[in-house]
């Protein structure tokens, strides 16, 4: 019965059109030309379980595509083997089945993918992906020349919506930083205020020309506890560094700056009505401090900034239950599942499962790529949402808590409704 009933209700939302709340994509000129087969099965985040798995020292010769299909497989057999059953492993895997009509990884079906390679670069393969997987709009975290984003030079992909870049703006550490960002708008910049002034009118100079909302992943490199630091110290550190350009600040010696500068942009998100997006939880790659991440350490920024929405990224893994408790607590928070659908498929369903009975259910996002220009990845990990979404929806239904005549407007919401009016994308309504 159980499997039953969730195989039917991917049925129906196998063809729900999708918002991917978070990916860093840039349009088909930015998509790989495949030429080697294992290269081309190994993108993105695949690449940290075989790093894990021991393949650290190998990881460039898989990555070669001047390196022999034949050379390399005795090396990638070895590591598929250990790491077959991942999330990111399951990515590649319906690659195989989906786009190259492969069920089983062999050095003859390798082969075979190796004769029929995507052509991503082709304009019309790149945008048929997409269009097949539902994806109608992807929100993306990438670095154009900003200045020939606002004058409206540098245009993005029609399907994607920019993100502000945030962290370089907070983690100004020179006199050159700062000098980098007054370029923009042809202003020098002497003093504090003088470069809030110049932020504020980047921001909204970007704002006017498309985007949507501002991405911070400071998380990679600091702790996301931003404290409330006096301007009086922000100041001294900035001005130290402006006064003698050969000057540059250290950490944690420039916290207090990059605190101070910090919340005083979430304030400008206030003024421009514009959304922040926040890493939380999981990083990309391997070696780092986890704990930092936890989204709990952001609960003061929160209390400080109630008027401004906060959307908290990859499901906070693995702390499930802080997440859930923020998202409930705080109505300025919604809750995305972007990448951690790959990350940890049966975390993220009881994730789902659970927010459905802690959380108002219109405050989750159910799915965010997180890859780049590779679609196919993108229309695989869609995929795998689409089953862990069906997941906890048939888990809610046989527990009684959750109507089935209610499963597809849940479903619609997660994976469309939600994300478009949280960002304001002016998408009509989808009702299933």
């Amino acid at each position: 019965m159980g499997s039953e009933l969730r195989t039917e209700i991917l049925e129906a939302i196998e063809d729900f059109p999708v918002i991917d709340c978070h990916d860093h994509t840039m349009g088909p000129d930015n998509a790989p030309e495949y030429r080697e087969p294992i290269t081309a099965l190994i993108q993105g985040y695949f690449q940290s379980d075989l790093t894990s798995a021991g393949g650290e020292p190998v990881m460039g010769k898989l990555n070669n595509q001047d390196v022999p299909t034949d050379e390399k497989w005795p090396i990638f057999e070895k590591l598929w083997k250990r790491t077959q059953h991942t999330g990111y492993a399951r990515v590649t895997k319906i690659i195989m089945k989906e786009f190259y009509g492969e069920e089983e990884m062999s050095l003859p079906a390798v082969k075979r993918i190796g004769e029929k390679l995507l052509e991503l670069k082709n304009e019309r393969v790149y945008a048929s992906i997409l269009e097949e997987a539902g994806i109608k709009c992807r929100l993306v975290n990438v670095y154009p020349d900003i200045k020939k984003f606002i004058s409206g030079e540098h245009k993005i992909y029609p399907l994607d919506r920019l993100l502000i870049p945030l962290p370089g703006f907070h983690a100004v550490r020179s006199h050159g930083n700062v000098e980098g960002f007054g370029k923009i708008v042809n202003e020098s910049v002497t003093d504090l205020d003088g470069y809030l002034e110049v932020c504020l009118k980047i921001f909204r100079g970007m704002k006017d020309a498309g985007a949507i909302g501002f991405k911070d992943q400071s998380a990679y490199s600091r702790t996301i506890r931003y404290e409330n630091a006096p301007r009086s110290e922000a100041e001294k550190l900035f001005n130290f560094m402006m006064e003698d350009p050969r000057r540059s600040l250290g950490w944690p010696e420039a916290r207090p700056l990059d605190d101070f500068l910090f919340h005083s942009f979430m304030g400008m998100a206030e003024e421009l009505d514009l959304p922040v997006q926040i890493h939380t939880g999981h990083m990309a790659g391997i070696r780092n401090d986890i704990v930092k991440t936890n989204a709990a350490n952001f609960t003061s920024v929160l209390e400080l900034h109630r008027n401004v929405k906060f959307d908290l990224f990859h499901g906070n893994w693995p702390y499930l239950g802080e997440l859930l408790y923020l998202g409930k607590n705080y109505p300025n928070v919604a809750l995305d599942c972007c990448w951690v659908n790959i990350i940890d498929p049966l975390y993220t369903e009881q994730l789902m499962y659970n927010s459905l009975v802690t959380v108002p259910h219109s405050k989750i996002h159910g799915f965010g790529a997180d890859y780049g220009d590779v679609p196919e990845y993108a229309a695989g990990h869609l995929k795998v949402a689409r089953d862990v979404i069906s997941g906890a929806l048939a888990r809610a239904v046989r527990r009684g808590w959750l109507d089935r005549d209610h499963v597809e407007s849940v479903a619609a919401d997660w994976l469309f409704n939600n994300p478009n009016q949280f960002f304001g994308l002016g998408f009509e309504p989808f009702e299933p």
